[in-house]
């Protein structure tokens, strides 16, 4: 049972990783009402969208890597797991570190939440070739 439920936790992160992109590359708007007022150098904004969309096209791939390894996982196949802890891990430590930098903006604890339900989901799914969800023989 609670590997079922890790198993959906995980599924769904992935999912939201993975639409998190959309949401990321549509705020792109928001920078240039932002910032399109200052005489900023034209490599330097340049790059600062090339980065930005990078950014979704990283958070869409990361969200498909866990949605794959999902199936995989019911599938019986534990070994891409480390994938999911890397990824898991880096939403954490970014998040933690987000969050001391913008002095508590409480958007930044999605990322937290995020890697902390990723990597214990991860954790509970790990472990042999055990199939997630049990056929009825």
């Amino acid at each position: 049972m609670l590997r079922n439920i890790s198993w959906y936790v995980f599924f769904i992160v992935g999912i939201i990783v993975g639409l998190g992109a959309f949401g990321h590359g549509y705020s792109a708007v928001r920078v240039h009402e932002s910032i399109d007022q200052f005489p900023i150098s034209p490599p330097i904004y340049q790059t600062l969208f090339v980065v930005w969309y990078f950014v979704s096209g990283a958070m869409l791939a990361f969200g498909a890597m866990i949605v794959w390894i999902s199936f995989r996982l019911k599938a019986g196949d534990a070994s891409p797991l480390f994938i999911a802890y890397v990824i898991g891990v880096l939403y954490f430590v970014f998040g933690v570190c987000a969050l001391i930098y913008r002095h508590g903006d409480p958007f930044w604890a999605l990322f937290v939440v995020l890697g902390v339900l990723l990597v214990g989901s991860s954790v509970n799914l790990r472990g042999g070739n055990r199939s997630v969800v049990r056929h009825p023989e």
